[in-house]
């Protein structure tokens, strides 16, 4: 009996990178000035492979809730070129990433909007028993100029609730608690994005702390290189 097992290989990618033998960059897209700008593009790479590959590319409008989660809704104002393409064996792809309107007059109070580029590949017909690695790659796109770090933090219920009062995304890599002695008492290693304006929550479970002002918050962000500290309150 035929057997064709299909295992897709999912990425909210940080770095380039090769997944399954196909390399994107980059990894993040960007039209900061919409006034000048009107679209960009990212390049896909076949990297030491033997078969073409076949792939389809699709935009959503992301929004996150007021617990941060993400929210994506298919949106058809993106105009994608080529939308359905071909990868040859060790070739690259080109796909520019564009607004049908003006992009400046889908800016509400100079903030960011954002979307996120999923580009899927498509499930090859096999004649034979396999097994074949289908690469989906999740890519965000960010509309408008970048904002300065400006973050808020909140104890509720025994969480943290950190606040993005800037009019654009922040990108968090990793999340501390430290004491007055900068010893460790809370660790978060998960990469998130919170958007503009929008609140991320991270639950410390049993972390019981004594007096607020004598904690800070150390967090790695993409708009600083170093570790940024700052004082749970004030």
């Amino acid at each position: 009996m035929k057997k064709i097992i299909f295992i897709f290989i999912t990425s909210t990618l940080l770095c380039i990178e090769a997944f399954a033998g196909v390399s994107v960059m980059p990894v993040q897209l960007f039209i900061v000035n919409p006034e000048k700008q009107k679209s960009t593009t990212l390049t896909l790479e076949s990297v030491d492979e033997n078969e073409k590959r076949i792939f389809e590319v699709k935009a959503f409008k992301w929004t996150q809730d007021e617990r941060g989660e993400n929210i994506l809704e298919p949106d058809n104002n993106i105009m994608i070129n080529p939308k359905n393409f071909i990868l040859q064996p060790n070739k690259k792809q080109t796909i520019r990433v564009g607004f049908i309107q003006p992009p400046s007059a889908l800016l509400a109070n100079k903030q960011e909007e954002a979307w996120r580029i999923i580009v899927d590949e498509i499930p090859p017909v096999i004649k034979e028993s396999s097994v074949r690695f289908l690469v989906n790659l999740n890519l965000p796109l960010f509309l408008g100029k970048q904002d300065d770090l400006k973050l808020k933090f909140d104890l509720k219920d025994n969480k943290l609730i950190v606040q993005n009062n800037a009019n654009s995304h922040l990108q968090i890599l990793n999340l501390k608690i430290v004491d007055a002695n900068k010893k460790e008492i809370f660790k978060s290693d998960a990469m998130s994005y919170l958007l503009a304006k929008k609140n991320q929550i991270y639950d410390l479970d049993n972390l019981k702390l004594t007096n607020s002002k004598n904690y800070y918050v150390q967090l790695n962000t993409d708009k600083n290189e170093k570790m940024v500290e700052m004082k749970l309150f004030d």
